[in-house]
């Protein structure tokens, strides 16, 4: 479940010096940085990405790879708690004192299809800013960040080895970075890897990761009622909604504002009027039909949820 974490070790909660970790790491570089006229060192352990400077020590980089070998594995709530050991042995640090900086949690889905045919079909999301590339599609906002992409294809260009369980199967994977403001998103004083392999955070963890994918829009194949049909105007309100809801309600109230700053309309109240009918058309019946793959996928995600470890 969890892949990314970002911690940071402050130099009172050590017990000693920061630089005691530094015959333990590889690839050492010395860095300046020119706004704090400070030297900081870099270095790696395993996967890890080690920042050392007279504030503390930060690590990043992905739990699952650094215990497992690679992220195509998913890690266990046991595994977490182990792998957060082997950190502190490796560095020689407390790092059960860390404060938790980023949290990235995610499944691997194995498909029918590959992930590529599923992304049509997911829409908008509420608070989050949709971004579309050919093997991923991603939702962003300043918090945190949420993405679906070609898990296969992304080991394939990282050149990591493909294990032999999954030659030729499709794997989607369903990612949820939190990157900001962590004890404000989670309600806690501060988050740290015991508060990360803890059973209620864990679980309550798999909630927040299956509540992010289902907030997520599904485009279906929305159906026109033609008993509801009986002039050329009724036609074009019940293509008009297929449209707004295929689309997204929250891109064409946007245009709205857009034609407000641009005054294109001679009354305001046409843009609160506008806006009001659509959301009006987008909440009245319609006939929808939930497409295969959105089923499927539906299915897989809930699954994930219902039988974390």
């Amino acid at each position: 479940m969890y892949c990314t974490i970002g911690q940071f070790l402050a130099v009172d909660m050590i017990g000693g010096s920061v630089w005691d970790c530094l015959p333990y790491l590889t690839n050492l570089s010395e860095n300046y940085r020119q706004d704090t006229g400070k030297t900081y060192i870099t270095g790696n352990a395993g996967n890890l990405r080690i920042g050392i400077s007279e504030h503390g020590v930060s690590i990043k980089g992905s739990l699952a790879k650094f215990y497992l070998g690679t992220n195509l594995h998913t890690l266990t709530r046991s595994d977490s708690k182990r792998a957060f050991e082997l950190m502190a042995d490796t560095l020689h640090l407390p790092v059960y004192k860390a404060k938790v900086t980023r949290i990235d949690v995610g499944q691997n889905i194995m498909t029918d299809y590959k992930p590529e045919l599923y992304y049509p079909y997911l829409g908008q999301s509420a608070y989050y800013t949709k971004l579309t590339q050919p093997k991923s599609i991603s939702y962003q906002n300043s918090q945190r960040s949420k993405k679906a992409y070609n898990k296969i294809a992304e080991s394939k260009k990282n050149r990591v080895t493909i294990p032999e369980v999954y030659a030729g199967k499709h794997l989607l994977r369903f990612e949820v970075s939190y990157t900001a403001r962590l004890p404000k998103q989670f309600n806690q004083a501060l988050i740290t890897p015991d508060t990360l392999t803890d059973e209620r955070f864990y679980i309550a963890m798999y909630d927040r990761w299956h509540n992010e994918y289902e907030s997520i829009n599904k485009v279906g194949l929305t159906l026109m009622d033609t008993s509801k049909i009986n002039t050329p105007k009724d036609y074009k309100d019940q293509l008009l909604r297929l449209v707004v809801q295929e689309r997204g309600l929250e891109a064409f109230l946007h245009h709205i504002e857009v034609m407000k700053e641009q005054k294109v309309f001679k009354h305001k109240k046409y843009y609160t009027d506008l806006k009001n009918d659509l959301k009006k058309m987008v909440k009245s019946q319609s006939i929808a039909e939930q497409p295969e793959l959105i089923q499927e996928l539906d299915k897989k995600i809930a699954n994930a949820k219902r039988y974390y470890r």
